[in-house]
């Protein structure tokens, strides 16, 4: 009994969307305007006459549109010059951080190599009880860890 109210109820609600969406289509529809396509000129000298009248004259540009592409020139060559002056500066500083951390490097693979030069083994004796306890102590912690090994074994 309740799937088929709930599927009434889904059945109402799409109805009642599907009326809103159908109120605005009662407007009237925009057809796009159809385009006629020109027919091309005959003769090869109207197209070059018609390609002369769509070219901007250069002759008759006016003086004063030339001075400000020399400023826009100048303005992109001052513009060129400031990012050559950042790029040099970024360059000089990353050349330093290279030297620096090269230096760095150095440094610790010397130090590396007197550490294992140093490096001493343990002189332990077994002439003594307190090296023996030593030795077991060492075992126990150089040695597997305690849950690896075996305690009881029947």
């Amino acid at each position: 009994m309740e799937p088929l109210i709930i599927a009434i109820l889904i059945g109402l609600i799409t109805s009642i969307f599907n009326k809103v969406k159908e109120s605005p289509s009662d407007k009237p529809v925009r057809q796009k305007p159809i385009q006629t396509a020109s027919a091309p000129p005959s003769e090869p000298h109207a197209r070059e006459r018609e390609r002369e009248r769509d070219r901007p004259a250069r002759s008759r540009v006016p003086r004063e549109y030339k001075e400000p592409l020399k400023d826009a020139a100048s303005s992109i060559q001052s513009r060129f010059e400031e990012k050559r002056k950042e790029a040099e500066t970024t360059y000089a500083d990353l050349q330093k951080k290279e030297e620096r951390y090269s230096r760095r490097l150095e440094a610790h693979q010397t130090q590396a190599k007197k550490i294992r030069e140093k490096s001493s083994t343990l002189n332990i004796d077994f002439n003594k009880e307190d090296d023996i306890v030593k030795g077991f102590i060492f075992s126990e912690v150089f040695g597997p860890p305690r849950s690896k090994k075996r305690h009881h074994q029947k």
